[in-house]
Formats: C-alpha cells, structure tokens, sequence
C-alpha cells in the first residue's frame, strides 16, 4: 500500500513539474509572428488610441517588440499607474489584435507595459530594451 502512494504522489509530482514546464504565458503575446506594430499617444486606460504617429513592419523592429513583450517581468501586486504615456497596437500574422500601454523610461532605465484588457497588471522591460524602444519611437 505505502508503494501504490508513493508511486501516485511521484506521478502526481512529475505532472506537476512537467505542467510548468510547458507553461508559457509570454505576457498575453500570442505564439504568433507579429506583422505590423503601431504606436500613438495614449489617450488614457482601457483602450489604444488609432491615431498612430508611426508604423512598423520590418522584421527588425517587430522583433525588438516582440522580445520587449516576451521577456518583461511581471510585477507583483495590483497596478497603480500614472495615465500611460504611448499606446501599442500589435497585429499578428493570422490578423489577431492586441493593445498594449506603454511608460517607456529613460535611456538606462526599464520602461513598464501592461495590456489595455488587464489594467491590474504591469510587467517591467528591461534597460536594454528600453534603450531600443527609444530609438525607434522618439
């Protein structure tokens, strides 16, 4: 009997590990390529302003987007933030659509984002990062 428990609390364990092991939230970004990349001047929470001041399409580019959304850090807590700065339409290759705000930092600084459907959450991009973002959208 102590064998068939042990055995279940094993298999329970690896499932467990194996289970989180797969997981990837990658931060509300789908598993998808991104296609084109639009950034305005946000008008507030909850929603991406369509008035773009500029448009990205090269490779390039998307994938700095790209690996600024997939490697930022979730924060802990719920979010308290000042009215977001710029606002990130991304479009992906299938035609899906998300919205993100965006607080980009100073050179040497980490900017914040947080996607327009979930204004509880923030996530931290690194300075490298930050330091990209700022050329491509000042």
């Amino acid at each position: 009997m102590k064998n068939i428990i042990l055995f279940v609390l094993l298999l329970s364990f690896m499932s467990v590990i194996l289970i989180g092991c797969q997981s990837n939230d990658n931060n509300g970004l789908p598993d998808e390529n991104i296609s084109k990349i639009s950034i305005s001047k946000s008008n507030g929470f909850g929603k991406v302003n369509s008035d773009f001041f500029t448009v990205y399409e090269d490779k390039d580019t998307l994938d700095i987007f790209k690996n600024a959304i997939s490697s930022a850090v979730k924060s802990e807590g719920i979010a308290n933030m000042a009215e977001p700065e710029l606002d990130i339409k991304v479009i992906y290759t299938d035609g899906n659509k998300q919205g993100y705000h965006l607080w980009l930092g100073e050179k040497g600084q980490k900017s914040t984002f947080m996607n327009v459907n979930d204004t509880h959450t923030i996530y931290s991009i690194s300075e490298e990062i930050t330091n990209q973002l700022i050329d491509l959208v000042k």
